[in-house]
């Protein structure tokens, strides 16, 4: 999966912005159970599912888990580069459920892209379809 199908802003951004994504991304392997990301302290990167599925958590203060969300192919997991955004003001933890290959785009890297390209900022800040649909079907009674 090309990292430019993920993006429906990717041809407004300049040849020389897609190159510093795409030559900065990093294409990953992992095996069902690997934890990718844990806790606000962990800012791996933005994750672009290419296959598999992951699964985004919290632990309740009894330490019981608490399942937010499941991502998919051709899903965007944000939460896995949090200390981009400010505003989240909790650890959370995202695992591979099954095996499951992805695109990694450093946090920096896009950090930077966000803050001097407002479309791309506001299409990865704006609340997902897809997102809001798998926080459903994982967390029924959520409410969204």
């Amino acid at each position: 999966m090309e990292i430019s199908s993920y993006f429906p802003v990717w041809n407004q951004l300049t040849r020389q912005q897609q190159e510093k994504i795409t030559q900065n991304a990093s294409f990953r392997k992992v095996e069902k159970g690997t934890v990718l990301h844990n806790s606000s302290a962990d800012c791996a990167g933005l994750f672009l599912i290419s296959s598999g599925q992951l699964r985004a958590y919290i632990l309740s203060d009894e330490g019981r888990e608490i399942t937010l969300y499941r991502l998919f192919e051709m899903d965007i997991c944000l939460f896995s580069a949090s200390c981009m955004i400010e505003s989240i003001q909790f650890d959370i933890t995202i695992e591979a459920e099954r095996d499951t290959d992805f695109w990694l785009i450093p946090t920096e890297v896009y950090k930077r892209m966000m803050e001097t390209y407002a479309p791309l900022a506001n299409y990865t800040l704006q609340p997902s379809p897809n997102l809001e649909q798998n926080i459903r079907k994982s967390a029924p009674y959520a409410n969204v």
